[in-house]
């Protein structure tokens, strides 16, 4: 989602693995909720804007419902979450299994949905399969909903009746106020470095889930907030490992999401768990992808409560070791724990967002790079090669096209020479720089 909006919300719930987003993935344009098969898949919500008749409701995709008193600690935090839910909802859609009948926690969630005492309909997914409907359709009548609509999210069977009728049951006068974000800030690093408490505490709001469990988040989750008057879109995204790590499918998928987010994303978050006391490679493999991506970037080193005298150290001597690009990096130091320097955060993603979109005078650029390089010649093999002209060219990041007698010499030592001059003269911290060499 990319805009904040009073749209009322319509809110899928129901037990776990009966479809619920792959019925979102159906109706929904742009966000796409992880579909796997295995129960539990999704714990955070997921929502978007959806249009239907002129009519725009905001759609939300939920973790499975379990009311077992015997249920793990994050699938109980997941149902708390989804009560919360069913308070703001206007519409609920209540997703059952049409293929294996109904169940006894189908029974329970109903009970609970019938005391939001919200206009609800209940959606028979999986109608593809006929014969196994037609047996299982008189069950779920005996649950007393109004509106029941047999549905197939994989194949897109009664969608347009189910939007029909969602749109019926939409209050008749809603307000709608909508803002776009100034810009979206995705928050990385691998499992358990803190992402989904630092998200909360700049957000203000329990968004994602909190555990000590590595992998809690299974997929991006979005929110937004204002910073001064501006308002930035935040992601917290699933850990990411080592590939030799990974040996189960669903976290190769959530590392894809999460890579996804980050091609997607303004600036990036890079949080580092400092309480190891050094940099870890996937830390600096994830770093390095960001960078090559060329995205704004701001360093958090988290979890500097339990530093001590050491760690600090040799933390600080593993930073030294890769000066070469966190130099070009603003790095801070936090403390989620504590809420030290969280705040300082803010003020760091506008500034990273000001230094890239500063402006650049092309004279004065073109006489800097030439007048730097008059005591620094560039050659590839006895071929002396010549920068003739600096031309800054629109573009979300700093961006300069080099107009050059030999384009094909020029590679990464050679523009690393040009960039160097640049930041050196403005100031680069955390943004990219991209120089396209030119034939003049």
């Amino acid at each position: 989602m990319d805009v904040t909006t009073t749209h009322p919300k319509v809110l899928l719930v129901g037990r776990t693995n009966v479809g619920k987003s792959t019925l979102f993935n159906r109706l929904a344009q742009h966000r796409k909720s992880m579909v796997f098969d295995r129960e539990g898949v999704t714990r955070d919500y997921i929502e978007e804007t959806i249009t239907w008749q002129d009519r725009p409701f905001t759609l939300i995709d939920t973790g499975g419902m379990c009311l077992h008193k015997r249920a793990d600690d994050i699938t109980q935090r997941v149902q708390e979450k989804v009560v919360r839910l069913l308070n703001d909802a206007a519409v609920l859609l209540f997703v059952v299994d049409g293929k294996n009948g109904l169940t006894d926690e189908d029974r329970r969630i109903a009970q609970v949905v019938r005391k939001a005492n919200k206009p609800t309909l209940l959606l028979v997914n999986k109608a593809d399969n006929q014969r196994a409907l037609e047996e299982t359709m008189p069950e779920f009548y005996t649950l007393g909903f109004k509106h029941v609509i047999p549905v197939s999210g994989v194949h897109g069977i009664g969608i347009g009746a189910l939007l029909h009728t969602v749109v019926a049951a939409l209050p008749e006068h809603t307000e709608t106020v909508e803002h776009k974000p100034i810009y979206n800030v995705a928050i990385i690093g691998r499992p358990n470095v803190g992402k989904s408490s630092l998200m909360n505490l700049l957000i203000q709001h329990e968004r994602s889930i909190v555990s000590d469990v590595a992998g809690t988040t299974r997929e991006p989750i979005t929110a937004m907030t204002y910073y001064l008057n501006d308002l930035v879109q935040f992601t917290d995204t699933a850990g990411v490992r080592r590939s030799r790590k990974i040996d189960d499918d669903l976290e190769e998928l959530m590392v894809k999401s999460s890579l996804s987010a980050v091609k997607g994303a303004d600036i990036i978050v890079m949080m580092i768990d400092a309480s190891e006391g050094k940099i870890a490679d996937q830390e600096l493999k994830l770093l390095f992808y960001a960078y090559e991506q060329r995205k704004m970037m701001i360093v958090v080193f988290n979890k500097t409560d339990l530093l001590d005298e050491y760690k600090r150290y040799t933390l600080e001597q593993s930073i030294a070791e890769y000066d070469f690009i966190l130099k070009k990096l603003p790095q801070i130091w936090i403390s989620c724990a504590t809420k030290r320097n969280v705040t300082r955060i803010f003020n760091e993603v506008q500034q990273v967002w000001q230094r890239c979109h500063q402006p650049f005078n092309q004279i004065q650029v073109d006489e800097l790079v030439k007048r730097e390089l008059t005591n620094k010649f560039l050659y590839h093999n006895t071929i002396q090669l010549k920068v003739n002209t600096v031309v800054p060219l629109a573009s979300p990041v700093p961006t300069f096209m080099l107009k050059v007698n030999h384009p094909e010499f020029f590679g990464p030592t050679e523009l690393g020479c040009v960039e160097n001059i640049l930041r050196k003269h403005y100031d680069l911290l955390g943004c990219p720089v991209r120089l396209v060499a030119r034939e003049d």
